[in-house]
């Protein structure tokens, strides 16, 4: 007789049980994030406030170009490179390689890597951004001119039979430059027109997505007396990744946040991947750590508040504006403070999760089978 698999102990006394229970509330995580960037998306993409927002923050960065702020974000995107992406993720394997954990760096460096795949497929599988609010208005005045303009020589040349051939090929003429009227608006303002009404979609950012996947990589394959010295030398330089990307007009704001989440989702699946497999267990009780972990916790937690606070200060100054100059300004700084906010929640949700994990020395056996006497 043996008894359930449930109640079989391996050598770290973790039931498969446990291990089940703790790989699903880590997926069922990982999914709220998954719907969070649609929510993110179905309100930035789809709706007409959600784009005059986002146009406005980048009318407002690329006021901004001449400015310093501009040329460091600019410069910071472009040391994102493959190949420093590449080194970072050596890095991380050699940490693991070092505690001597082999399965948990590979699960480090698939998280990383996993991000930015899953940002790629995002962007290419996504439907084409529509042109609504201003773009749809600026786009269709410029196509119902441009065919007043064709109706009217249509009328000026068609009383004879040769002036009705003209006519047509004016007509068909000014159809075309109808279309071409209404493209360049969009144009204008998503700097790549698909159709008059559409434009590329660029959700999620690539950059922001690498980026915070590589600090979530370096909390699963570290140890908990880690966290503080990674999250203090990493965190800043992926959080800022989000802000540089809307501050140097790479990317709309939407773009950095659905990031974030996409990240948080794949860091969240790697750690069920390693808890499946029983690389991580449930570690001490929160009231353990260190003094250094909870000011740390404390620190994300108020800079994240403040960030959004501002953020919400500046979104409410953009829909108080009375000129465009002013408006623009206000969603560039919003846009800034919403990117910074959620890459700071995103990063301490991560940080929350983790805090109650701790990694076991190897991989445990299966689970023993005691026999009934």
């Amino acid at each position: 007789m043996f008894y359930p698999e449930a109640l079989a102990v391996d050598r770290h006394t973790a039931t498969v049980g446990s291990r089940r229970d703790l790989r699903n509330r880590l997926v069922a995580g990982a999914l709220v994030a998954v719907a969070g960037v649609f929510v993110v998306y179905l309100l930035a993409v789809r709706t007409r406030w959600g784009q005059d927002f986002e146009n406005a923050a980048l009318a407002g960065a690329r006021e901004h170009r001449s400015g310093s702020w501009y040329g460091d974000a600019d410069r910071w995107l472009n040391r994102l490179t493959a190949e420093s992406f590449g080194v970072s993720l050596v890095v991380i394997g050699a940490v693991g390689l070092l505690r001597r954990r082999l399965l948990l760096a590979l699960c480090g460096v698939l998280t990383a890597g996993g991000a930015v795949v899953a940002a790629r497929f995002l962007k290419a599988t996504l439907p084409s951004r529509p042109a609504l609010g201003a773009e749809a208005a600026g786009a269709a005045q410029a196509a119902r001119a441009a065919h007043v303009t064709a109706a009217n020589l249509v009328r000026a040349n068609a009383a004879t039979p040769a002036g009705v051939v003209k006519a047509a090929s004016m007509a068909a003429h000014a159809a075309v430059t109808a279309r071409a009227a209404a493209a360049s608006h969009v144009a204008a303002a998503s700097h790549t027109a698909l159709t008059p009404y559409q434009a590329p979609n660029t959700l999620p950012s690539g950059h922001t997505a690498a980026a915070m996947g590589l600090f979530f990589a370096a909390l699963i394959v570290v140890s908990r007396r880690w966290y503080v010295p990674v999250t203090v030398l990493a965190l800043p330089g992926a959080a800022f990744a989000g802000v540089a990307t809307v501050a140097a007009d790479w990317h709309r704001v939407s773009d950095t946040v659905a990031a974030d989440l996409l990240a948080l989702a794949v860091g969240l699946l790697g750690l069920a991947v390693a808890a499946q497999i029983g690389l991580v267990r449930p570690g001490p009780a929160v009231s353990r750590s260190s003094p250094g972990q909870r000011l740390l916790y404390a620190v994300l937690l108020i800079v994240a508040t403040a960030a959004l606070a501002v953020g919400a200060a500046y979104f409410v100054r953009y829909h108080g504006a009375t000129s465009e100059l002013a408006r623009n300004n206000a969603a560039y700084w919003a846009a800034q403070a919403f990117a910074l906010g959620a890459a700071l929640a995103a990063a301490g949700a991560m940080l929350a999760v983790c805090r109650n994990l701790e990694s076991v020395g190897r991989r445990p056996p299966r689970g023993l089978t005691i026999q009934a006497p």
